[in-house]
């Protein structure tokens, strides 16, 4: 019998804490929110269907260096680094899709036709010089074929950064596909947002140390704008890709396709290593295809790189922009 009861006043001691704690969580939340509202663009907001994107321009002279990220809430701190060394030679410009960051999410669906679209206005109301180099990471690839297919006469190259393929249902297994494409926890990140700990589960998204400081404070700060339309990204995730696959040919464009190379990438994310092994083979294949998208194209091969390029090799970015400019440049 005092055992029955030491138990109850246990889970009772217990769920006093948890409620406290998420108390605790809601008002840290709210805080923090209030004090990142404060927080000042560091580009600038311009009116697009009625809501307010976010992009920064850096750096003078053509062709204008577009970078388009992945799924990712972080949106065009991504690209924050490698932007301000490139701008020295070329105008850059990133942004942050509708619903990232500083970004109002606006009613617009997440399809890709309509990310191409509110991108195409963007660089037209901010007056970005044409022609454009884009430059795609990761899903960001992906996003980057609706709007090569509805504006190629825009384009003057593309750089894929560890691209997603569309179509990777026809190079995985089963068992692989749904590892891969199982996404996020929406229902644990939605709480974790709400309670103040997804700010701290993401507080150190880049690498630690005074490169990234800043890029460290921004993101989790802002994390609770972001979540949502990453979630919805998320959602629309499926359809986008099979209606990118259908697009198939970016013509005679120019194409260089940047493929991360480090045989251990796979290592935190996949345990089993014949499905590893799998997994290397597969991306192998499907970047190789990536390059039947353009009858100009060529394959760059990152060693020492994750997925993450943009951190782990940014100079090998930079290379190749320098070098798809080159060629841009010599094909008139």
């Amino acid at each position: 019998m005092k055992i029955l009861q030491w138990t109850k006043k246990i889970a009772f001691v217990l769920f006093v804490i948890l409620i406290l704690l998420l108390i605790t969580g809601f008002v840290f939340e709210k805080v923090s929110r209030s004090k990142a509202e404060r927080i000042p663009p560091d580009g600038k907001l311009v009116d697009i269907d009625g809501h307010k994107m976010h992009y920064l321009q850096k750096g003078s002279g053509g062709p204008t260096v577009v970078f388009e990220t992945g799924f990712d809430p972080a949106g065009h701190l991504q690209w924050y680094h490698i932007q301000q060394d490139l701008s020295k030679s070329y105008t850059t410009f990133s942004y942050d899709r509708s619903g990232l960051l500083w970004s109002e999410r606006g009613e617009q669906p997440k399809t890709g036709e309509k990310m191409a679209e509110e991108l195409h206005r963007l660089l037209e109301k901010t007056n970005t010089p044409k022609p454009y180099i884009l430059v795609g990471h990761s899903f960001g690839g992906t996003l980057i074929r609706f709007f090569v297919k509805k504006y190629p006469e825009d384009i003057a190259g593309i750089v894929l950064v560890d691209s997603q393929y569309p179509d990777d249902k026809k190079y995985l297994s089963p068992e692989l596909y749904e590892i891969v494409n199982q996404g996020l926890p929406a229902g644990f990140l939605k709480f974790a947002n709400t309670f103040g700990a997804a700010r701290l589960m993401f507080r150190n998204m880049f690498p630690p140390g005074t490169d990234y400081q800043y890029q460290n404070s921004i993101m989790p700060a802002l994390l609770y704008k972001s979540a949502d339309a990453v979630l919805e990204e998320q959602d629309q995730m499926s359809a986008v890709k099979r209606n990118a696959a259908l697009i198939n040919s970016f013509g005679n464009i120019p194409l260089s396709v940047l493929t991360a190379a480090d045989t251990g990438r796979y290592d935190g994310f996949i345990k089993d290593p014949n499905l590893k092994n799998e997994m290397l083979e597969a991306w192998d294949k499907m970047q190789k295809d990536l390059l039947l998208l353009s009858s100009d194209s060529k394959q760059i091969l990152v060693p020492n790189s994750g997925h993450y390029m943009n951190q782990d090799q940014p100079k090998v970015i930079e290379d190749a922009i320098n070098e798809m400019y080159e060629r841009t440049i010599n094909k008139k």
